[in-house]
């Protein structure tokens, strides 16, 4: 399906997760995968393609740090729908940028002619003509023999803002509306921002759509780019080491991806001479020294008993050594819980079944590896 050569096909995935919407099994399903892992990849190269060599129409939007409004980027990839053309031309165009105007298709309620509306001033709470329209646009591209097929790519970002409440209950209601002609593939990479959306029984989406796993990639990935790295540096790779390395890096496409880049451009690399140039390279793209510098003694400590998974962070003996960590003694519940709520807001811990946890195996890693003098 994909004419990448380094691409790494999970067509039974796609197939069986089309087949669920396909047949009318499920309206939408939730995907879940932490981030890099490859759920980006797996819409626009596996799903996305099957889905449009069986005749769907397909939408992609990715609300990840989205410069625009959310509806705005809503209603430019919808729009982009309408007028046709294949999601990997309509993917490349996006990829070039959004441009501040778009011509609508229809016409917004009560008025007499198409509009052009202005994308870069859509912040905040939505316009209800807007929202109306949005539905109008969603029936539009509803196909009952062939659903067309909505992928919303980390959507769990819109439960950050209170201003896209109105967005999502709209959102929610259009789905509804038109399920016979429209299958939806929510994906998310925060446990928490899913459950916020889909798991809690006040949640917008609860129960609306069917969870599903993304399954880690295995060997086979490991040999299929190990042959791509063959047939583009004619140079040959320990099997075993790599294997290795794919392990050692949490079984992380995005990672090993990135490993065999910098063995690709520097042939006389060692590869533990690597990993750890790579190491270093995404500690600094994530931000990893900044996140700690802005932590307290207390959160910076409840941030390693994380790591080193700890499932009761406020448990008399964990807080005993939270308090020989920081020097200070133990600290109350209270602060524990301060703590927790300080490391989830900026993403460091998420809270999910009732158990704190890191669920970046990097930062995991990272953190892990901090000496003593840093934590004051």
């Amino acid at each position: 399906m994909s004419s990448d050569p380094w691409h790494f096909t999970r067509h039974e995935m796609a197939e069986s997760t089309l087949g669920l919407l396909s047949g009318k099994l499920a309206s939408a399903v939730t995907l879940f995968a932490p981030r890099r892992t490859g759920k980006t990849e797996f819409l626009l190269k596996d799903l996305g393609p099957l889905a449009e060599s069986k005749g769907h129409r397909v939408v992609y939007v990715s609300f990840w740090q989205a410069p625009l409004a959310p509806l705005a980027v809503l209603l430019n990839a919808l729009e982009g729908a309408v007028r046709k053309g294949s999601l990997a031309d309509r993917v490349r165009h996006l990829a070039l940028g959004l441009t501040p105007k778009l011509k609508l298709s229809g016409k917004l309620p009560g008025a007499s002619a198409e509009a052009e509306i202005d994308l870069t001033r859509l912040a905040g709470k939505p316009p209800a003509e807007l929202l109306l329209y949005l539905d109008d646009l969603l029936g539009r591209l509803a196909r009952a023999s062939k659903p067309t097929l909505l992928l919303l790519d980390e959507v769990q970002e819109l439960a950050r803002n209170a201003d896209n409440h109105s967005l999502v209950a709209s959102l929610r209601t259009s789905l509804d509306k038109h399920r016979n002609g429209l299958a939806t593939v929510f994906t998310g990479s925060s446990r928490e921002g899913l459950q916020a959306m889909f798991s809690a029984r006040q949640a917008p989406f609860f129960h609306f759509a069917t969870p599903v796993e993304l399954p880690k990639l295995d060997g086979g990935f490991v040999d299929h780019l190990l042959g791509a790295f063959g047939r583009a540096s004619r140079r040959r790779l320990d099997p075993a080491i790599m294997h290795g390395a794919f392990a050692e890096l949490n079984q992380s496409p995005f990672l090993f991806r990135g490993l065999l880049e910098l063995l690709l451009v520097d042939p006389g690399l060692e590869v533990a001479a690597a990993m750890q140039r790579l190491r270093d390279r995404v500690a600094v793209e994530l931000r990893y020294p900044q996140t700690w510098l802005s932590l307290t003694p207390i959160q910076r400590a409840v941030a390693i008993e994380l790591a080193r998974d700890t499932e009761k962070p406020f448990a008399q003996t964990t807080r005993a050594r939270i308090g020989r960590l920081t020097g200070e003694g133990p600290p109350t519940i209270a602060r524990v819980q301060t703590a927790l709520r300080r490391l989830a807001s900026i993403e460091v811990a998420v809270k999910w079944e009732e158990r704190w946890l890191i669920e970046d195996a990097e930062m995991k890693r990272w953190i892990l590896a901090r000496p003593p003098q840093e934590l004051t």
